[in-house]
């Protein structure tokens, strides 16, 4: 009777491993996204050297620094995802990715970070602070920042500048791949503005 009482408990445990009721779950990928650069022309740059570029800071909202990304359900509420996340600390990522951008459209290779400290004096500093950059809850990608412009030549700041960025597109629920595309093309705008702000003070 024990025996035959053993065979039926044992064939339960089994069952319920074999039906995942245990605790058992399949296992759902995690995607992982970065912020690249932006392919386009450099803009009209008259100067006989290259210009030489400090980024001093780029600073984000801290809920922002998580690896899992974020998007606003409603205005008070951000919700993040476990299975798309960041391939890196996303303040580097954005640092790196604006070295880059501002290289290409001032034509210099002389931009220093602090990832990537420059020998040269620089021309001009620039500090950025990013506001918001995530999917908000009607389905766009929004990109509020602003930053601060010097000169090596003037210990008082050339201007502060702000953008507020919207994508057009309407972002399909959870196509992440989409929402990245959509946020590196508004932060290529950002750098372009950017980079026009210190060409309007070669002028």
């Amino acid at each position: 009777m024990r025996s035959l009482q053993y065979k039926i408990i044992i064939s339960l445990i089994l069952t319920c491993l074999m039906n995942g009721c245990l605790g058992a779950r399949s296992t759902v990928p995690t995607h992982y996204y970065l912020i690249d650069p932006v392919d386009y022309p450099s803009l009209s740059v008259k100067k006989d050297t290259p210009l030489s570029i400090e980024i001093i800071s780029l600073h984000i909202p801290q809920y922002l620094e998580r690896f899992h990304i974020a998007k606003r359900i409603s205005k008070n509420q951000v919700e993040f995802s476990e299975s798309h996340q960041w391939g890196e600390n996303l303040r580097k990522n954005l640092l790196r990715t604006m070295s880059r951008n501002l290289s290409q459209l001032l034509a210099t290779l002389d931009i220093g970070t602090p990832l990537n400290r420059s020998a040269s004096l620089p021309d001009y500093r620039v500090q950025i602070h990013i506001e918001q950059f995530e999917l908000e809850s009607n389905d766009k990608v929004k990109l509020v920042a602003r930053w601060q412009l010097s000169s090596s030549k003037s210990s008082k700041p050339l201007g502060v500048f702000s953008a507020k960025l919207q994508g057009e597109k309407t972002i399909k629920k959870g196509n992440y791949e989409q929402m990245i595309s959509v946020m590196r093309k508004l932060y290529g705008n950002l750098c372009e503005r950017i980079a026009k702000t210190i060409l309007s003070q070669e002028k």
